[in-house]
């Protein structure tokens, strides 16, 4: 797997020039050239499934001017729109079922403030209260880093809701005429940005899930060496660092590799794993359990971690390659370099293809005959 740092090194070896300058100047080109090469198909590598915040939950609420309502990591923004209901009663300055906006005052990740119209004067509230209060909304924030969901499901209780997407504003408007709450989410639409759902969820806990593709984003930390593997358990995600590694909570979505060794007590398998969460600055969380061999207290295992591209091993090589071209072709013109790596990027855009496009869609060739091909229908010698 190339990581930036990698990644760039190979581009200035394969140019012969490592000023600085120029590893720049490869660097924004093969972040272009791998977004091109991620939006050119449905490539089955980038599909990926995503648990937003939970569509009905319960909160607090302070008696002040304004009320302060806590909810943690509640993901609304300025603008969404919220109903309250509760088990008891509500302080006095709100009313369950009635629409409420969030406004900028006072948002924070576990906090927010709400008013009776858009961009409103956040609402006070007095008297007392009672029993448990629920927050419910119909719109929900969609992932910075994913393209239009594939499909969206709704969890509540044992049951799962798939609802049928709206395509056009019309239909929406039409369907959302009278407020209607429920469990049984029927319809949802993505607008701008946002995930809606119809009718409004009512049970606290559900949750709303999207398969979704992930979208490129341009490659820019170099690796991290800091420390060593102090724990890593063979089956298990959780790793455990020494010598200070100050591990960060951005590292998540980067890649760890333990670096082999003769000793065997330092021995990592070798292997890339994506870091699913950093819980601490020596403790983090692997997406998928670690296969090799465990290593146990005061191993000291070399590792690196690396912000790597989306496009999968063996083809991480595309951008390189596309880089290099555009290098022969334009600031350091070689007619011979320049149509070799054409060659090579060419070979290994076909064979990507091959390897990692969905059997089951009609898609478009690499965009240079343009013709309409079925996979299914074709046969490799």
């Amino acid at each position: 797997m190339l990581t930036f740092t990698s990644r760039r090194n190979r581009a200035g070896d394969l140019c012969n020039n490592s000023a600085t300058a120029t590893l720049t100047l490869f660097d924004n080109l093969m972040n272009i050239n791998e977004k091109r090469v991620i939006s050119a198909r449905d490539w089955d590598f980038l599909d990926r499934q995503y648990t937003l915040t939970t569509i009905a939950d319960t909160f607090t609420v302070t008696i002040a001017s304004p009320g302060v309502f806590t909810l943690t990591a509640h993901s609304f923004t300025v603008g969404s729109v919220v109903y309250f209901s509760t088990t008891g009663a509500l302080p006095t300055g709100l009313t369950a079922g009635t629409a409420y906006y969030v406004v900028s005052a006072g948002l924070t990740a576990d906090a927010f403030e709400v008013s009776t119209t858009i961009n409103g004067t956040a609402v006070n509230t007095s008297g007392t209260q009672s029993g448990t209060h629920t927050v419910t909304t119909q719109r929900y924030v969609l992932p910075p880093y994913t393209a239009k969901p594939k499909n969206v499901y709704v969890t509540v209780g044992s049951y799962r809701y798939s609802p049928k997407e709206v395509s056009t504003q019309k239909e929406w408007d039409y369907l959302n005429e009278v407020v209607t709450t429920g469990d049984a989410v029927t319809h949802y639409r993505i607008y701008d940005g946002y995930l809606e759902l119809y009718p409004k969820p009512s049970t606290a806990d559900s949750v709303v899930t999207i398969n979704a593709r992930r979208v490129a984003r341009d490659l820019s930390f170099a690796d991290y060496t800091t420390g060593n593997i102090d724990i890593v358990t063979n089956g298990s995600q959780l790793v455990t660092g020494a010598g200070t590694p100050a591990w960060t909570v951005p590292m998540a979505g980067r890649w760890l590799k333990i670096t082999p060794s003769n000793t065997a007590t330092a021995d990592g398998d070798g292997y890339w794993y994506e870091i699913a969460r950093v819980i601490s600055s020596t403790t983090l969380v692997l997406r998928k359990p670690y296969g090799g061999t465990s290593l146990t207290t005061g191993a000291a295992g070399a590792y690196i971690i690396g912000e790597a591209s989306l496009i999968p091993e063996p083809h991480d090589m595309l951008p390189v390659y596309d880089a290099l071209q555009t290098y022969f072709t334009s600031v350091d013109p070689n007619q011979t370099k320049a149509s070799l790596y054409k060659q090579l990027y060419r070979e290994g855009y076909e064979q990507m293809v091959r390897d990692q496009s969905s059997k089951a869609d009609v898609v478009l060739d690499n965009g240079e005959k343009m013709e309409l091909i079925n996979p299914n229908l074709t046969v490799t010698l």
